[in-house]
């Protein structure tokens, strides 16, 4: 279930908390070892490599199953990964001992100032009902001057817009406490940039991604079909379609780069 909160301009997705439990049973594999090595060249390499030379020092926060951990190494990165699932982290070095992944939080991070050249946060900060203030000071505290921010996370896209000036989502009643069964937030890509700002961070790009997804969640008279393109294995059709909806602005997702002033 969705629900508009119109005061921050988001939409607070009611379905599961996401706690460590929660993470260890989401990535729970049968084989770590192949699932850590699934995406050797994963798209955030590519764009790793626009804004940093081989050898930079990388941490993804909320590195889950350490796949782009293991895709920065694979490209000649120095990547670190940390998460706060402790039997996913367990796992994944059992199956990679090789491989720099440590138990944390990454609003509470083990680094010294300025000990990295880039830092990847794939869909995280989206989870916290207090926000992200405290993962966004911990970035800013770790990334050195010159050095970039990767962001991606749920957004407010143009699709999931019209909707919500249809009036096709329930609105929330605000409250003192955090909602039951509270699993993340879409936010505005706008408000996220601003915030970030005021935080000594320049923007360098934004884009929309996962367009297919963005349609597939969002078109309902379509929603079949999407789905079972989304399901499919055709990934030729599958990356123009979303490349279409990204063209749109109707993506899942958002990818902002910004840069350490």
């Amino acid at each position: 279930m969705r629900v508009y909160d119109k005061k921050h301009n988001r939409l607070i997705y009611i379905k599961k908390t996401a706690t460590e439990l929660y993470w260890d049973q989401h990535w729970d594999k049968k084989d770590y070892a192949r699932a850590t090595m699934a995406t050797p060249n994963s798209w955030i390499v590519k764009v790793t490599k626009k804004y940093l030379s081989q050898n930079s020092k990388i941490l993804e926060g909320g590195c889950g199953l350490a796949n782009h951990v293991y895709a920065l190494r694979n490209n000649g990165y120095k990547a670190t990964g940390i998460d706060y699932a402790p039997l996913t982290v367990q796992k994944v070095l059992e199956a990679h001992p090789e491989l720099d992944i440590i138990f944390g939080d990454v609003r509470k991070l083990p680094f010294g100032a300025n000990s990295f050249d880039g830092y990847w946060s794939l869909g995280v900060i989206e989870h916290f009902w207090d926000g992200y203030k405290e993962i966004a000071v911990e970035m800013k505290r770790v990334i050195r001057p010159g050095g970039y921010l990767f962001l991606t996370f749920p957004q407010i896209s143009s699709l999931r817009m019209k909707k919500i000036k249809k009036g096709e989502f329930i609105d929330f009643v605000e409250r003192n406490h955090e909602p039951e069964e509270f699993y993340q937030f879409a936010l505005d890509p706008k408000k996220v940039i601003d915030d970030f700002i005021t935080m000594d961070f320049e923007l360098i790009n934004k884009e929309s991604r996962d367009g297919l997804k963005g349609m597939k969640d969002e078109c309902h008279h379509f929603k079949s079909s999407l789905k079972n393109l989304y399901n499919s294995q055709n990934s030729f059709v599958k990356k123009l379609i979303s490349k279409y909806g990204d063209l749109l602005n109707y993506g899942h997702i958002c990818l902002i780069v910004f840069k350490k002033i």
